[in-house]
């Protein structure tokens, strides 16, 4: 599903340069849920970023279903974003003026695809995420945890190869965040969805199949 090749990232701050990727090298399967863990500033995001082609390597290589993400114009990068890549983060990033079913759709309403089914697989989302019932309230009207659910409804809608989760529990109590990472797992079996987990919870990476651990941008275990 996912492959990189001896990936490296850097940034410029100032006058000083930070290695925040050297040289990552993995492979990820079809259908596995897999944990990214490690301490703050070691690289997780960085790589979930280019994993994501949010961001492009400083060099070394990212294929996705076999796909050089390296010789992808933006054009491309930004359609194979939309159609094979699922994305929750730690803010929820839901539009406020958008109600909770409007949210869901966003990425299809970006492409040009919201039809009768695509409303129709929104309202199986949300009632797989306990939300239907607020499918016409506004973000602000919402707890943390159910901000997070609708996100992952949203992220899920255009039926992903890919969902990417960039620390889903970071803002939500013991409880919603069990109930988030539950609702992840539950939701990516049932899809086929393979999942990429940021977490710097030892728990929540508990629950994934595979457990991938960076220390100072390189892979330790």
């Amino acid at each position: 599903m996912l492959e990189t090749r001896d990936l490296h990232k850097s940034y410029q701050a100032g006058e000083a340069r930070v290695d925040a990727l050297r040289g990552i090298t993995l492979k990820i399967l079809a259908g596995e849920i897999v944990a990214i863990t490690g301490p703050s500033g070691c690289g997780k995001s960085t790589l979930l970023h280019l994993l994501g082609a949010l961001d492009t390597p400083t060099s070394g290589q990212v294929y996705l279903e076999g796909h050089p993400l390296h010789s992808l114009n933006d054009d491309k990068l930004t359609a194979l974003r939309r159609l094979k890549i699922g994305f929750v983060f730690q803010f929820f990033h839901l539009l406020p003026t958008l109600t909770v079913e409007e949210n869901v759709l966003l990425p299809l309403l970006l492409s040009g695809r919201v039809n009768p089914l695509a409303r129709a697989r929104a309202h199986d989302l949300l009632t797989s995420v306990q939300l239907a019932d607020r499918s016409h309230h506004r973000p602000h009207q919402l707890s943390g945890g159910q901000l997070q659910r609708a996100a992952i409804a949203r992220a899920l809608i255009h039926q992903p190869s890919i969902l990417l989760a960039d620390e889903p529990t970071g803002n939500l109590d013991s409880a919603s965040s069990n109930a988030v990472i539950e609702l992840i797992t539950r939701l990516a079996r049932k899809e086929k969805t393979t999942v990429l987990l940021v977490t710097h919870s030892q728990s929540v990476a508990a629950t994934a199949d595979r457990q991938i651990q960076l220390v100072d941008g390189r892979i330790q275990s």
